[in-house]
């Protein structure tokens, strides 16, 4: 009898000991989520541009969007009715200045609709585009144009 009300004593304590710290790591929790939750400060929108589908008949969308804030300059795209992939096939943001086009990264759709968050240094860019490319390894567009704009600066 003994020993049984040891080992109970001994459970409880350990079920106590585990309890708080999992408190403890729900208090955590919760001022992490009130402090990302809470309204964001200091963004500001430079640039909002509707993308262009290359195909006249295209029901292709897109929008490119480049936001400033207290980390940097940020390209947000977002496009939706984009042809599904096959095989290695992505989608390709580039930012071109001139003829010189700048990898801006690469993303695959679900559903035909697809984003891109791109964080870059500030430059004149004229173009933003989306291409449509074999895979992922490309240095420069390869493939056909999906969307494209013009922008006034980067």
């Amino acid at each position: 009898m003994r020993y049984l009300s040891a080992g109970l004593a001994a459970a409880v304590v350990v079920l106590l000991i585990y309890t708080s710290q999992l408190r403890q790591d729900i208090d955590q929790l919760q001022r992490q989520v009130a402090v990302s939750s809470g309204p964001l400060q200091g963004i500001k929108v430079n640039e909002s541009v509707v993308l262009s589908p290359a195909e006249v008949e295209s029901a292709v969308k897109g929008l490119a969007t480049i936001i400033a804030d207290n980390s940097g300059t940020h390209l947000v795209v977002q496009a939706e009715g984009l042809p599904e992939l096959t095989g290695t096939e992505v989608y390709q943001v580039w930012l071109i200045k001139g003829d010189v086009p700048q990898n801006a990264g690469t993303f695959v759709s679900q559903g035909g609709n697809g984003a891109l968050y791109y964080t870059f240094e500030p430059q004149e860019y004229d173009t933003v585009a989306i291409t449509l490319e074999p895979d992922d390894g490309g240095e420069a567009p390869r493939g056909q144009i999906v969307l494209a704009a013009p922008i006034k600066r980067g």
